[in-house]
């Protein structure tokens, strides 16, 4: 129960539906979300179920997070199923597209990556040699994975496809040369997944938050000097406001909507005005 509170306070006690499309827009919608049982992932579904999509699917690692999200996401009236493993490995992130299609009913309407962006912050020199390949390949290689999983259950019927990434993509940041490399490579995954796919009726975006308000990834990435120090010159420039994890929520089910039916390939930055690219 204590990780079922923990989670529920991420998601928030309520789903503000004025911030999204419509309340019956994504009714009766199949929706995979890769990272969906804490943070902003955990949240994009809540608000899925609260649009009106049918069946959701959450996958993660830690099971009894799993357990809880389904909890927390039910409650919006959706039918919830949790299916556990690694997005990072070429097996296992087939094995989970292939368990989530079977309680999908075989059809994937909209699936979301949205596997914690990140990375260790610091100038290049300080940080291990040794952990670089290990960052890069975490941070990266599970949205790889899962899009290639989860395509062959989205080309009968089409669908979206939308990548969490960071703004470290686009704007240079001091202590973010690793991070921001990964995320570089996020993005133009993205980009050009959607030209290759749009032949099947699937658009592919990312969206590119920078710092996201009341996560866990943003407390630690400020946990230490250096990120203090980043990242409170970050959130002067946002004067339109930080963006929490509904801010990040609703522009991915806009994205995922019938409004952007005629959009595909875009990155698009929700950062309170921090940047603008």
């Amino acid at each position: 129960m204590m990780i079922e509170a923990a989670l529920a306070a991420e998601a928030g006690s309520t789903v503000d539906n004025d911030r999204i499309s419509s309340r019956n827009e994504f009714e009766g919608a199949r929706v995979l979300v890769s990272g969906g049982t804490s943070g902003v992932g955990l949240v994009i579904a809540k608000e899925f179920a609260a649009a009106g999509a049918e069946r959701i699917v959450l996958l993660g690692r830690n099971a009894g997070r799993g357990v809880s999200a389904t909890r927390i996401v039910g409650a919006e009236g959706a039918a919830v199923h949790f299916v556990g493993g690694d997005a990072g490995d070429p097996q296992g992130s087939g094995e989970m597209a292939r368990q989530a299609s079977e309680y999908l009913d075989g059809r994937v309407d909209c699936f979301v990556s949205a596997v914690a962006p990140g990375g260790h912050l610091g100038p290049l020199d300080r940080q291990d040699p040794v952990e670089l390949g290990r960052v890069l390949v975490g941070l990266v290689l599970p949205v790889m994975q899962m899009n290639r999983a989860v395509l062959p259950y989205m080309k009968e019927h089409g669908g979206t496809m939308i990548n969490i990434a960071s703004d470290a993509a686009k704007v240079p940041t001091p202590g973010e040369s690793v991070a921001g490399g990964a995320m570089a490579a996020i993005t133009m995954f993205t980009r050009t997944l959607a030209l290759e796919v749009k032949r099947h009726g699937i658009r592919v975006h990312a969206v590119t938050p920078s710092l996201i308000a009341g996560t866990e990834t943003a407390e630690r990435l400020v946990a230490d000097d250096f990120g203090a120090r980043i990242f409170a010159k970050i959130t002067e420039k946002a004067q339109l406001g930080v963006p929490d994890a509904t801010d990040i929520a609703a522009g991915v089910l806009w994205l995922a909507s019938s409004a952007a039916a005629k959009i595909t390939g875009q990155v698009i930055s929700i950062n309170g005005g921090i940047s603008a690219g």
